[in-house]
């Protein structure tokens, strides 16, 4: 089967062909189902990647993100599945309506996946900027209880490079902000106003916890929440805040599970 869309033709596996005709087309218990199957699917039995390396959009993207930082490392440590994910989330969805809103990343690293989506967004969402938040300088501190890492995991950051690199490279519309979510959000976000997709690639109980809490009141109806690392063996404290808070307490339903979890802000 397949589906068109802003210049891609999805093609899926025909095996699908009988449970897609039957997916509703609207949104129901605050998701597009349909939307979320299309992209999986597309993903794992079709079409989508070889579709971003064809599309010069993502091939760009993502070659800024992969680009080597100072220390060696690649920008980015995120998968490509979950970046072509991103893209497919900017091409097939936000890029059909007018954008209520901008993206915010929480986890940056060395910046990679935020480079990547400010340049797809320069192309493909104009107007939307984004913000990146970390403190740069590793985690800070975790929970026993649920979390694998320690306080300080992952490599320190040097801010100021990351910064001229962006520059160099002409995205005017990514920024960063540093310190940990607790201490910035409250005075970020006002100043940001809507949030049309949230990156939460935060590893760790609390840090999803803050990044969903004090973004939640700034989504725009229908945002999109898309979680990196819930499923990831070593990240079941964020996954823990994901059964809390989205399940549980605030009844939201999944729209798409692989290759990451995602939701959508209830319109």
């Amino acid at each position: 089967m397949s589906a068109s869309n802003t210049e891609w033709d999805v093609q899926l596996q025909s095996f699908l062909n009988d449970g897609f005709s039957r997916l509703p087309r609207e949104p129901q218990k605050g998701r597009d189902i349909y939307s979320g199957y299309l992209r999986g699917c597309g993903l794992r039995f079709g079409n989508i990647g070889a579709l971003c390396l064809a599309d010069p959009v993502f091939t760009k993207a993502f070659e800024l993100a992969r680009a080597t930082a100072p220390d060696g490392q690649p920008r980015t440590v995120v998968n490509e599945l979950n970046l072509a994910n991103l893209f497919a989330i900017m091409k097939l969805n936000l890029s059909r309506q007018p954008i209520p809103g901008h993206i915010v990343e929480y986890g940056c690293l060395r910046g990679g996946s935020a480079i990547f989506m400010a340049y797809a967004a320069k192309h493909l969402l104009p107007g939307v900027r984004v913000i990146g938040f970390d403190t740069f300088a590793g985690l800070p501190d975790t929970n026993p209880n649920t979390d694998v890492y320690d306080r300080g995991a992952f490599d320190t950051v040097d801010l100021d490079e990351l910064r001229s690199y962006v520059a160099s490279i002409g995205l005017d519309n990514l920024s960063f902000v540093k310190g940990t979510f607790d201490a910035t959000l409250g005075t970020a976000l006002p100043g940001i106003g809507q949030v049309c997709l949230a990156h939460i690639d935060c590893d760790i109980y609390d840090g999803v916890v803050s990044a969903y809490e004090l973004t939640k009141p700034y989504l725009s109806p229908g945002a999109y929440l898309v979680f990196d690392d819930p499923l990831v063996p070593t990240c079941i404290g964020a996954f823990e805040a994901v059964e809390e808070l989205l399940v549980r307490r605030d009844g939201l339903h999944a729209e798409q599970i692989f290759p990451h979890l995602v939701y959508r802000h209830p319109d």
